[in-house]
């Protein structure tokens, strides 16, 4: 494997963290990512036309990066070194989502959003929140979910029933104060899935936020955080710890808490919850 990754790297097809790079970041386990001549081969399987670059200099890469986005592909040059354990674990949970899908019979992942694509065209929102003397204040911010996602349940299609079941991930690891999450997590993010930008997006006003976080206190902590900030509203937030999140889990077992009761729940009972 090694001698193949090495080798797909001298010709361009994949790239790896430089010995600077490791020496200046933190890189939490081994990575790689496509490079210019994988991306290509990529979009021309797609039959997307992008020119080929001169040469790998700098000017000619950002002009590809920019062809391709036109095109409809985001290519990631390089990692966001700032947030790599996030992105990782991002990652690995579209990849248990994936994984278990297709073990579970009735039920299809029917499309992902990546992240990237909330960075690149970003919805706006305003909503309302109370500030630490009990007063309502008014805000608008810029909505970027880690992902969002639909299920659909093809046995709940074919008898009519409400069938699908949308989601937008949100990671926590634990870096930021416990006391800003209602504020600018929770009360936004229920804003979001009620207002015009959210449907004109996805053609519904439904959906539940994923919180995962990197550990059970934390995880709590956060759904207190949520309860408080948003009443009624925290039924929107699903709960669960990055150390559950599995193919054999993700789908199927009540690895998720529900906002404002103590009930666990599985992510397909939430489909039929609908």
């Amino acid at each position: 494997m090694e001698r193949r990754l090495t080798l797909l790297y001298h010709n361009s097809y994949l790239n790896m963290p430089t010995l600077e790079q490791r020496r200046i970041y933190p890189i939490p386990e081994p990575i790689v990512w496509l490079g210019w001549r994988a991306i290509l081969y990529i979009s021309g399987q797609l039959d997307i036309d992008v020119p080929l670059p001169i040469n790998p200099g700098e000017n000619q890469m950002r002009l590809l990066e920019k062809r391709l986005r036109e095109g409809g592909i985001g290519w990631q040059r390089e990692p966001r070194w700032s947030q790599l354990g996030h992105d990782i674990a991002a990652n690995d949970f579209r990849f248990a989502i994936e994984r278990a899908a297709k073990k579970w019979p009735s039920v299809t992942l029917e499309s992902w959003v990546p992240e990237g694509d909330f960075h690149r065209d970003m919805d706006t929102i305003e909503f309302e929140y109370e500030d630490q003397y009990g007063k309502l204040k008014k805000r608008r911010k810029g909505i970027r979910p880690d992902g969002y996602f639909v299920l659909l349940d093809h046995l709940r299609q074919i008898d009519n029933s409400p069938a699908r079941a949308r989601f937008l991930l949100e990671f926590d690891n634990g870096n930021h104060p416990l006391n800003r999450f209602g504020r600018d997590k929770a009360a936004p993010g229920v804003a979001y899935v009620r207002s015009s930008a959210y449907k004109q997006r996805f053609g519904f006003n439904s959906g539940r936020w994923l919180i995962v976080s990197n550990g059970e206190k934390r995880m709590h902590n956060l759904k207190t955080c949520t309860e408080k900030a948003v009443g009624v509203n925290a039924s929107l937030f699903l709960f669960s710890s990055m150390d559950q999140i599995e193919a054999d889990t993700v789908l199927n077992m009540p690895i998720w808490i529900r906002g404002g009761s103590n009930e666990r729940m599985s992510l397909v009972n939430t489909i039929e919850a609908r």
